[in-house]
């Protein structure tokens, strides 16, 4: 059953990769195939009961990111079918590595995102130190005359994947 599961985060994560979105029939299936994997371990009720109890902690902590605008909606069910498959045990580990993990790719990122957009990193400290010191509003403000840059978005479900990669073999 596991490496099914494992099948399924790796198809998610691709798919996150590839169109920025995760549909919400594979997590039912991952989801599906834990609640099976669950109901056949030596002690069901219990284990069903606590994985319950660490996916909804983990959905509802998601959820909060969520409404502050850091996390998409598919990252937070994403987020809630891996703490259904973790169990309660296991969620400050997983959570330490999966958010190693995204400092990683995010720096990752932002390197192929300075990259391809030719700024300096001279030119790049000063604007985020403004919009950090002033808001957004002054970025606005300030870069009137030059392009727009497109906004950078990190895929986050490979990085989820890469920190529970991370989790169990660490």
């Amino acid at each position: 059953m596991s490496y099914l599961i494992w099948l399924g985060f790796i198809v998610v994560a691709v798919t996150d990769a590839r169109e920025n979105r995760i549909p919400n029939l594979y997590l039912l299936l991952i989801l599906a195939i834990c609640i099976v994997d669950k109901g056949l371990s030596a002690a069901p009720v219990d284990n069903l009961l606590w994985s319950a109890v660490a996916g909804l902690s983990f959905f509802v902590s998601a959820l909060l990111l969520h409404f502050i605008r850091v996390m998409a909606p598919g990252d937070v069910k994403l987020l809630g079918v891996v703490g259904f498959w973790l169990g309660w045990g296991n969620l400050i580990d997983a959570t330490v590595w999966i958010a190693l993990s995204s400092v990683v790719v995010g720096v990752l990122y932002a390197v192929m995102n300075r990259a391809e957009s030719g700024s300096s990193i001279k030119q790049l400290v000063s604007k985020y130190s403004m919009i950090a010191a002033y808001g957004s509003s002054s970025h606005a403000a300030l870069s009137a005359g030059e392009k727009i840059e497109r906004k950078l978005r990190m895929p986050f479900a490979p990085v989820v994947v890469i920190g529970l990669a991370m989790y169990q073999y660490f």
